[in-house]
């Protein structure tokens, strides 16, 4: 009977309800953010396009392509070259059939595996040279964030945001 009362009491205690209900709101929120994570992984809005894991854009142009509603769409990627004391280097990207859609955005992130590098997505501009209505070409001038342990297995992830989806591509590169 005492264990009874003792737990009658407890559950009166304000402060431990308010613990209990803290740890359901976690728990919730925690899984909150796994499924928001699966659903922005498997999301129709994002369309990943094939890569060859083979070409390196530091050394030639990388394509990645997609046929999307009966339409072939590419994303070509090279990296120029790089300034030895700055440690930039330029970038090229041509986007080709996204005209029926329009391009709102081009943007690129340097990634590594096992690592976080923050803040380090660089926004491409639009070539308007050529006074087309979707731009195909963009470019960009980046800085590579500071590696640990002089690794050089990079990851370039390019996120093209059209008006309808967003596209996403990968371009594994060596720096040089």
């Amino acid at each position: 009977m005492p264990q009874k009362l003792w737990i009658k009491n407890l559950s009166k205690n304000k402060y431990i309800r308010l613990l209990a209900m803290s740890l359901v709101i976690i728990i919730a929120l925690s899984f909150v953010q796994d499924f928001a994570d699966f659903l922005d992984e498997n999301s129709d809005k994002v369309v990943k396009l094939g890569v060859n894991k083979h070409c390196n854009p530091s050394k030639s142009i990388c394509s990645a392509s997609i046929i999307n509603e009966g339409e072939f769409q590419r994303i070509s990627f090279g990296i120029k070259g790089s300034t030895a004391v700055a440690k930039e280097f330029s970038m090229a990207i041509t986007a080709i059939g996204f005209d029926f859609e329009g391009i709102d955005s081009v943007s690129v992130s340097f990634e590594m595996q096992g690592e976080n590098f923050d803040n380090n997505m660089v926004l491409f501009t639009p070539d308007r040279s050529k006074n087309q209505v979707v731009p195909e070409n963009w470019n960009a001038v980046a800085k590579l964030p500071i590696a640990p342990d002089k690794r050089t297995d990079w990851l370039a992830v390019i996120k093209l945001k059209s008006s309808k989806k967003e596209y996403q591509a990968e371009f594994p590169f060596a720096q040089r």
